[in-house]
């Protein structure tokens, strides 16, 4: 993966980490340096540096706020606390929208399991754009 890459997939789990909680967020930082960034991390085009820029705003917000390691567009090596990696599952949902790398995998759905709308039961929400998470089997 080139430095182009390496500063995509940066970015992306950037988001997936704001949409993952972007209430509590949104609580901790305040509404004045919340909401104009995340509309435009929302509804912006992620290939534009206005789009970028965005991003570092919340990251900065988030370090500001006392959150540690911002929303994690900068890495520490060393000993810390960190997430262990998903458990490989056939079936989750991603960001419809592609905009972060936000995958959601099922504790004890089976994967044929079906609500209204022919949707899992247990289906996710993308708080980015509102939208349903994308399936993928």
């Amino acid at each position: 993966m080139g430095a182009g890459g390496k500063e995509r997939r940066v970015f992306e789990d950037a988001v997936e980490y704001l949409c993952r909680n972007a209430g509590a967020l949104r609580d901790l930082v305040g509404a004045t340096r919340w909401d104009g960034p995340f509309a435009l991390v929302r509804d912006g085009d992620p290939a534009t540096g206005a789009w970028h820029d965005a991003v570092r705003a919340l990251h900065e917000a988030a370090e500001d706020a006392g959150i540690p390691g911002g929303i994690g567009l900068r890495t520490t090596m060393g000993v810390g606390d960190w997430p262990g990696g998903p458990t490989p599952r056939s079936v989750g949902w991603i960001c419809p929208t592609g905009r972060c790398a936000r995958v959601d995998l099922p504790d004890d759905a089976p994967p044929d399991a079906v609500g209204p709308d022919n949707a899992p039961p247990d289906a996710r929400v993308c708080a980015l754009s509102g939208g349903p998470l994308r399936r993928v089997d």
